[in-house]
């Protein structure tokens, strides 16, 4: 089976090509500089990485109000609540195919394999993150297939998949319709999608709009859509939304406090030896510090929601 522009994929009849550069756009060679080790633009990342598992999640963390969002398992409950919300859904999920789109360095999708049984396969745009998640599957004994490509043309079959996730990957998606379009596509008719994402709340006023603006800039994404926008381009692509779950308090909403000590350190009497302590594991103090001042900004304009969705035609 071949797509509508005749690409092979998985599941389908030819080749993938999944190895092969999706186009470089301008936003698309920020992302992958973003989230690529040796990049110009991931100082951020290298310093989650010394309290995170950046090797194999890249996803917000969720986290019960008497979890720790910044340290532990964060990420990995997200894959944990999504994994549960599809087993009360489905059937069953031992051999299920599943499709993570954005699917980083694979963490997701591998606890899902190991913990549920689904059947996975992902694609993400930046071809490091493509080949770290191939060493974690294949470091966890998982028989996943992981292409490089792009949200809004996947090289992937129509009708593939019963269940499809993306989690926190549309936010860097600048044509969200297109990414729902191609979600649609690839799914089988009836097949299930979750999806976790950032979006605006309603109402925002100028100063917000400006918050959000910097923000987007500072963390090489658009600016996030708000939630009716977003529901709508679901709709449009031929879903029916079941559930909408704003779980901001498990976790964007705890982000502030950490932001403001973040800052509080790296300004005043505290700020040269804060920026000196950077510079020693690698990081640029500059970028760093525009990075968090620009999301501690735009925290109180954002909602996160887990989105569940059905395709109907």
């Amino acid at each position: 089976m071949t797509d509508r522009s005749g690409r092979g994929g998985v599941g389908g009849d030819g080749g993938s090509g999944a190895d092969d550069d999706p186009p470089p756009e301008p936003l698309h060679r920020r992302v992958r500089d973003h989230f690529t080790d040796d990049g110009d633009r991931d100082d951020l990342w290298a310093g989650f990485a010394r309290v995170l598992d950046t090797r194999s999640y890249l996803n917000l963390g969720y986290s019960r109000w008497y979890q720790p969002t910044p340290l532990g398992d964060s990420q990995r409950r997200l894959a944990a609540r999504v994994g549960r919300d599809l087993a009360a859904t489905l059937a069953r999920t031992e051999g299920v195919r599943l499709l993570d789109v954005g699917c980083g360095r694979g963490g997701p999708v591998t606890h899902l394999a190991t913990e549920f049984g689904f059947d996975v396969t992902g694609v993400d745009l930046v071809r490091y993150n493509v080949e770290q998640a191939r060493a974690n599957a294949r470091d966890r004994d998982v028989d996943a297939e992981f292409v490089l490509g792009d949200a809004t043309a996947l090289p992937l079959g129509t009708s593939v998949f019963p269940v499809a996730i993306a989690l926190d990957s549309l936010v860097y998606v600048p044509d969200e319709s297109a990414a729902f379009g191609e979600l649609s596509r690839v799914l089988a008719p009836g097949g299930h999608l979750v999806v976790a994402d950032l979006v605006a709340r309603d109402g925002i006023d100028a100063e917000g709009q400006e918050a959000l603006a910097t923000f987007a800039d500072a963390w090489d994404m658009p600016v996030p859509s708000a939630l009716s926008a977003y529901r709508e381009a679901i709709d449009d692509a031929g879903f029916a939304v079941r559930r909408v779950s704003d779980v901001t308090r498990n976790s964007t909403g705890r982000f502030r406090k950490w932001s403001a000590l973040y800052l509080e350190f790296a300004t005043g009497t505290t700020g040269p030896p804060f920026a000196w302590l950077h510079r020693r594991l690698g990081l640029d103090p500059d970028v760093v510090r525009h990075q968090v001042r620009a999301a501690h900004d735009a925290l109180p304009y954002l909602r996160r929601v887990l989105v569940a969705a059905k395709r109907e035609r």
